[in-house]
């Protein structure tokens, strides 16, 4: 499925080679294969952000290995669907179904793009942002699904949360999941503007590498005593939206390491 615009493009070049080289880390580092390594060591960690009004808001309480097997279950499905390289769209509230869903779409090597509603069921900007961003399918929750006012004859739409992906349980999925292996530079998240009524516009995509920095500033200001506010003002200039940045960045700083 084509789409318009820059945003079908390479990641956008960073700041000091970021989407390229090494800055930040091996390959562990990246969003992805720091999951895996965190519910391989330490399973029933709940990874939290430092701040006890929103601590759990991103991954909603979940362990590293609770999110990896929501991930891995994800990436099986849309591996069973599309090729690597491949754009997803999320339609969900922040929750855990959201965070299993963007760690699936980095599992599998495809790019998440996070349309997170402000509550269950608010699917109104859902028809405009399939047509402006063309993804190649929608994942969403399965008390959204049937509601979603998409031409699934244009854009497959997938069920997924915490039981069940596709029809076919989490645990079994999980369990059927390969490795993909991901660049540094490969697109892994496009942030979606709603501009009311001209259906909205994307940001270029950001790499796995991207993230990856990203996270690490983010993660030394809260070293630093930066408060929440602050963070998510560092997370918006770099281009991560807020429900993103309260996903990844509690993996990342794993403070119960």
């Amino acid at each position: 499925m084509s789409g318009e615009g820059p945003h079908r493009g390479e990641p956008r070049p960073g700041r000091g080679g970021r989407g390229g080289g090494k800055r930040g880390g091996d390959v562990l580092r990246l969003p992805g294969p720091l999951l895996r390594h965190r519910a391989a060591r330490r399973p029933q960690t709940v990874p939290l952000l430092p701040y006890p009004s929103s601590a759990v808001l991103g991954t909603a309480g979940r362990s590293h290995a609770e999110l990896d097997r929501r991930a891995r279950a994800v990436a099986a499905r849309l591996g069973a669907l599309l090729q690597p390289g491949s754009r997803v769209m999320l339609v969900y509230p922040q929750g855990p179904d959201l965070a299993g869903a963007f760690f699936g779409c980095l599992y599998a090597g495809m790019t998440a793009i996070p349309l997170v509603l402000p509550a269950p069921g608010a699917t109104e900007a859902v028809p405009a942002a399939v047509r402006r961003c063309a993804p190649d399918l929608v994942l969403t929750g399965g008390d959204t699904w049937t509601p979603l006012a998409v031409d699934r004859n244009r854009t497959a739409v997938v069920e997924a949360d915490g039981v069940r992906v596709g029809g076919e349980p989490v645990w079994r999925l999980a369990q059927s999941w390969r490795t993909v292996g991901v660049l540094r530079s490969a697109p892994a998240y496009q942030r979606h503007h709603d501009d009311g009524a001209v259906g909205g516009r994307l940001e270029a995509a950001m790499g796995h590498g991207d993230l990856s920095d990203v996270m690490g500033e983010l993660a030394q200001a809260v070293r630093l005593g930066t408060d929440e506010e602050n963070v998510g003002w560092i997370a918006a200039v770099h281009g991560v939206e807020d429900a993103v940045w309260r996903i990844l960045l509690p993996v990342h700083l794993d403070a119960g390491r």
